[in-house]
């Protein structure tokens, strides 16, 4: 018996692969490779970065009645988070999309209140009321972004709410102005995987470079409230900056400033819109952290020069197949012992 969605899959070995650039954050702990995990192409990375902008407000707020499942995710809030720029390989089908999210501390996935596996990466298929466990899912999934929030704000954005809490009209309409698309990748379709069958692995992936969020967060922030400082200055009229305390990206004003500079002011009211920053002027703040440091990029992560010991299953395999496995481990690796601090 097949459980939903997982289907008798077999791929051609002659199918031709499709190579697509994508962006991942996580904690580097978890690795480097989107092995159960969700990647994004560079709009769909854009939005989920900037919706949780608005986080330090919202999760202080957690009694308005909001979700703030993202108040603990790990993709988020952990201390060694990294953003990765990946060479993704596919081919076969698009599948389901999972929604794969770092399992909570007491076994059950906060996104779908299904059990799993404490801190490890667990994938949900199907709608948001009746989810299943596809981590077993061979095809790379996709999903539309602006087909699946772009009807959020104006649920969530209204006027009785707008009252109270003006806030929650700030995160979701990002998806209008970035849309994008995310993927979702998993250890059975995982052509590096130890053991993969190549007639029905579905995926593999290459690391372009891999940068601290913290760097890549800098040069975003520096994009907008450059913009901002040549048209409204709203920023600087910040209690924070105007008492050169320097950035608070947690007071409110800096949140408010950010998403008015980025969507236009008028777009953080119910039913309101205006453009904003441009979304090329986004999309070059975005690329940035990826350039040579030399062009202004983030420092690079770098590959551990000690390796560590091979896992159980790779050390018949060839050096060009278990490369990208090998790859993966020493990152997880290094980032382990350092204590899972910041690098």
């Amino acid at each position: 018996m097949l459980l939903p969605g997982v289907l008798p899959l077999v791929v051609s070995a002659t199918q031709p692969w499709q190579q697509l650039t994508v962006y991942h954050v996580n904690p580097l702990h978890q690795g480097v490779l989107p092995v159960n995990m969700d990647t994004a192409d560079l709009h769909g990375d854009m939005f989920f970065d900037l919706r949780s902008k608005v986080l330090p407000v919202e999760c202080r707020n957690s009694s308005s009645g909001h979700h703030t499942d993202d108040c603990s995710n790990g993709e988020v809030v952990d201390a060694d988070l990294v953003i990765s720029k990946l060479s993704l390989q596919i081919r076969g089908d698009f599948g389901d999309y999972g929604r794969c999210n770092i399992c909570g501390s007491a076994g059950v996935d906060p996104f779908s209140g299904l059990n799993c596996t404490a801190g490890s990466y667990f994938c949900t298929c199907g709608d948001y009321h009746s989810p299943y466990p596809c981590n077993n899912e061979r095809r790379v999934g996709r999903e539309d972004v602006g087909a699946a929030f772009g009807n959020f704000s104006s649920k969530i954005c209204t006027w009785d709410r707008w009252v109270d809490a003006p806030w929650m009209c700030w995160g979701w309409p990002v998806v209008g102005k970035t849309g994008g698309m995310w993927y979702s990748t998993t250890e059975a379709g995982w052509c590096d995987a130890p053991g993969a069958d190549p007639l029905t692995c579905t995926w593999a992936a290459t690391v372009v470079k891999v940068v601290n969020k913290t760097c890549s967060d800098a040069k975003i922030y520096d994009a907008v409230e450059a913009y901002d400082a040549q048209r409204a200055q709203c920023f600087e009229r910040c209690p924070a900056e105007s008492s050169s305390a320097g950035r608070n990206t947690s007071d409110a004003c800096w949140i408010y400033c950010f998403y008015a500079t980025v969507l236009g002011a008028a777009s953080l009211l119910p039913g309101g819109h205006e453009d904003g920053i441009p979304l090329s002027v986004l999309d070059e703040a975005f690329e940035l952290p990826f350039l040579p440091e030399a062009e202004g990029g983030c420092p690079e992560v770098p590959l551990p020069l000690k390796q560590p010991p091979r896992a159980a299953g790779l050390g018949a395999r060839p050096w060009d197949v278990q490369r990208a496995a090998m790859v993966n481990s020493w990152y997880r690796a290094a980032a382990t012992a350092g204590g899972g601090s910041r690098l």
